[in-house]
């Protein structure tokens, strides 16, 4: 049978199109979805302005998605109509060095869900069922459509391994870092400075946690923090992407520290780093991609009630006002943080 869905195309950069699509008859070992809400995220604005060279038009945008299972392929048991699942969009080949190495997301033949295939911003879609992790029936949406983005800044927190009474500086208090203001509240004494150029963010970061939170002039990080920890940080973890603010970053970090790029740079963007700098300060720079095996740890942890999914995910909209939502993303920062849509509104 043959499903046709309401959704939000990108054509071409810019431009997003309201279209019914059909969806193909299901492969034995994949799962027709109901999208129940998809995030917005700062990678799939990237796609839509031709930012991030990825995505292949005409395709749905959208991967932060949380769903529930419609129908499943002949070769699929062990899941039921109803069920509510997160949907993992990274889809490695399986075959390459990497993939057979254990680290998929640095497989260089991956398709990605929104970017290659059929998003979220859609009222159907369709994975393979090694794709899906099932939730509880008792999961709020919300948090539902923060496992994607969660299960990435999980993998980032396992490569980082920041030392018990770490002084961390977060840049940053989008939904991101928020993120990782929550998940770094795990480290045994942990001391968290957040900044963010907007006052609003910063404060959200002081509720959530942070010992710190700062409102911040853009390229004057080190001065607003100098009175927190003069010598800088054990750990900086830059969750803007902005190569301004990694530079400041980098010379925020103290000696024998450790300096996370998390979020994701325009591809020209640059730093300069002095490698006597990195010598002389033994400084441990790292980055991370995507969740490679970090689903289950993340439907965990929010499964616990660590993360305040109700907070981050301060705006919920239909598929109509995605345009809208893209705008929101970009100038209003001061009044949303993470956005999601939901494609029955």
């Amino acid at each position: 049978m043959a499903w046709k869905s309401r959704a939000a195309v990108y054509v071409e950069k810019d431009v997003l199109e309201f279209q019914e699509i059909t969806l193909d008859d299901l492969k034995p070992d994949e799962v027709l979805l109901k999208v129940l809400l998809c995030g917005v995220c700062g990678t799939d604005l990237h796609l839509f302005h031709g930012e991030v060279p990825l995505a292949k038009p005409p395709v749905v945008l959208g991967h932060e998605i949380v769903a529930e299972v419609v129908e499943m392929g002949s070769a699929v048991e062990d899941l039921t109509p109803g069920q509510k699942v997160a949907v993992d969009p990274v889809v490695p080949c399986g075959h390459c060095e990497f993939c057979q190495s254990g680290r998929p997301n640095l497989c260089p033949n991956m398709k990605n869900m929104g970017y290659h295939m059929t998003g979220g911003y859609t009222q159907y879609t369709v994975a393979t069922r090694d794709r899906l992790f099932p939730l509880r029936d008792d999961m709020p949406l919300k948090a539902g459509a923060l496992v994607e983005p969660l299960a990435c800044v999980v993998r980032g927190y396992e490569r980082l391994q920041a030392p018990a009474g770490s002084k961390v500086l977060i840049l940053g208090a989008g939904p991101i870092g928020l993120l990782w203001n929550q998940m770094l509240q795990g480290v045994e004494s942990a001391e968290i400075t957040q900044v963010d150029v907007v006052p609003e963010r910063a404060e959200v970061a002081g509720k959530l946690g942070a010992k710190h939170a700062l409102a911040v002039k853009k390229g004057n990080v080190a001065n607003a923090v100098r009175e927190v920890s003069p010598d800088g940080f054990d750990v900086v973890v830059d969750a803007t992407g902005d190569p301004a603010a990694v530079q400041e970053g980098v010379e925020l970090v103290r000696p024998g520290g450790k300096l996370m790029l998390f979020g994701v740079s325009p591809e020209d963007g640059r730093v300069v780093i002095s490698p006597y700098e990195i010598f002389l300060k033994e400084l441990t720079i790292l980055g991370a991609k995507m969740p490679p095996f970090t689903f289950p740890q993340a439907v965990r942890i929010l499964e616990s009630g660590k993360i305040d999914a109700d907070t981050i995910v301060s705006h919920v909209l239909p598929l109509a006002d995605l345009p809208e939502a893209f705008e929101m993303f970009e100038k209003g920062k001061d009044k949303v943080l993470k956005m999601a849509i939901d494609p029955w509104m």
